[in-house]
């Protein structure tokens, strides 16, 4: 694929499939003539979710490294060790590519679907709002990741009109976010059926705003969309923590704790082996050689996210999440690591056990990006920055009586913060959110460099102030003719 700053955009087709559609190429963007129907419109929307299916070094850069997951051994990637991390490394140029990719995929919806003749003036208007939706993620992404980057909010067909192109403000980036998000709320339904289940609704934009205003601080706003998605009526939390993971799981009501059936998932990005492959098994899979099957097995995997002692001890005692977050041994093996001595324990929320049997780096979990569980946790941190805890109690204890823990109480605010950030490392652990937690709560540095856990010893040592931020991409930077600038210290 080309760089995304040389937007040729392949485009898919759409044939049936038990999730959200399988891709295969049909055409290339020609403005004028594609996309120019229904169908097309529908197809280009379709694609703009493909760079979703893309999205793990993305995934693994939320948490690893962080106070709950360090990287193995085998390879020290420098954006988990912090060696050598600069403007050529290749973690920080695919996940900006990747988000660009999806953005450019995202423009060609927003820009061309209006001119469409369709005889849906609804589905037309959805299939909008799913791509502002898009556009809003893929820029969350990337304000988080890099800071300062180019709006490119219109379709670029060559490569001349991006010479001198510069990096807009953090504010101005939130800006479109927050706009693409508002104006896909109106337009988006309240769920789909059958093989459209996965698509953006109005609640996952919601959520989604939701967070977007809490990484800024804005916590009425964000108190507001979080208690928006929870007056919808549409989610709850099952009963069982551990019967949210695995294959097998997915758009399955499951019973609450008085016996309703009820939908956790607000948001998620959708795999299926053999066509939009799922990374999360094998790259946070233990080495242990006795795993038989290696990577080919429940289990087996390149341990690029395994969980550290800090994560475990922040378990209460009788802390029903434990036993799925915090695996230490399979089958009866007790894990351990031969590249990296002294680890051994792995997160449970990718085993898949029962789902489709895994082919190392390709299988069909999905991903949650938002659960019910976070919306929660959401409205209680905001509810507490507000007004202390007094009313945020309601929203923090739900979740804890799910995990078969007592409710808080007696907190003052500061001691409630302390007690929220705990929950949502071992509520949300290993979903791709404790790095963003500690960025946005300008922590990230002083915890890396206070984690107990040896192996992050090196990590802890090499940490700078500057890598808050990643590199902006040396050939990003070259194709602009140096007019896009480098973030502080690489």
């Amino acid at each position: 694929m080309k760089k995304i700053l040389y937007i040729l955009i392949l485009f898919f087709g759409l044939t049936s499939c038990e999730d959200i559609i399988t891709e295969k190429p049909i055409d290339f963007l020609v403005p004028g003539t594609f996309p120019a129907t229904e169908q097309d419109a529908i197809a280009a929307t379709t694609a703009a979710y493909t760079r979703l299916h893309s999205n793990i070094i993305s995934f693994y850069y939320g948490f690893t490294p962080s106070d709950i997951a360090f990287q193995g051994q085998h390879n020290m990637r420098p954006v988990s060790w912090f060696l050598d991390l600069n403007a050529n490394n290749g973690d920080a140029t695919v996940m900006w590519q990747q988000n660009f990719q999806g953005i450019a995929l995202a423009n060609t919806v927003i820009q061309y679907v209006p001119d469409i003749e369709m005889n849906d003036e609804a589905l037309q208007q959805r299939l909008i709002g799913e791509a502002k939706f898009l556009r809003a993620f893929y820029y969350f992404e990337l304000v988080r990741v890099y800071g300062e980057v180019p709006i490119l909010n219109h379709v670029v067909i060559d490569t001349e009109t991006l010479k001198g192109v510069t990096r807009n403000s953090v504010e101005e980036v939130y800006d479109l976010i927050e706009l693409d998000l508002m104006e896909a709320i109106p337009v988006l339904p309240d769920t789909y059926v059958g093989e459209e289940k996965g698509r953006a609704t109005k609640w996952s934009a919601t959520g989604l705003l939701a967070k977007v205003h809490l990484t800024q601080g804005e916590w009425q706003l964000a108190s507001q969309r979080a208690q928006e998605v929870i007056d919808s009526g549409m989610f709850g939390l099952v009963a069982d923590y551990n019967s949210l993971w695995g294959q097998n799981a997915e758009y399955v009501d499951m019973p609450d704790k008085n016996g309703n059936l009820v939908n956790e998932n607000v948001f998620d990005i959708q795999f299926e082996q053999n066509e939009r492959p799922d990374f999360k098994q094998s790259w946070v899979g233990s080495r242990d050689t006795e795993i038989v099957g290696a990577t080919n097995a429940v289990g087996g995997g390149w341990e690029n996210m395994l969980p550290t002692t800090d994560y475990l001890n922040m378990f209460e005692e009788g802390d029903l999440r434990k036993d799925i977050s915090y695996i230490t041994e399979l089958d009866g093996n007790v894990l351990e690591s031969p590249r990296t001595p002294g680890a051994g324990p792995i997160t449970g929320k990718y085993l898949n056990a029962d789902g489709d049997p895994p082919k190392s780096n390709n299988g069909s979990q999905n991903t949650y990006v938002l659960r019910y569980a976070d919306i929660l946790l959401m409205r209680a941190e905001a509810e507490n920055e507000l007004n202390g805890p007094a009313n945020a109690y309601i929203f923090i204890n739900q979740v804890r009586e799910r995990a078969g823990l007592p409710g808080l109480s007696g907190l003052d605010q500061s001691t409630f913060r302390e007690a929220l950030k705990k929950e949502r490392a071992t509520e949300l652990g290993f979903e791709g959110h404790r790095k963003f937690d500690l960025l946005r709560w300008g922590q990230f540095v002083e915890t890396i460099r206070n984690v107990e856990d040896p192996h992050m010893d090196v990590p802890g040592a090499n940490i700078q102030e500057h890598h808050v931020l990643m590199p902006v991409p040396a050939r990003e930077i070259e194709i602009s003719e140096n007019s896009i600038s480098q973030n502080p210290g690489y």
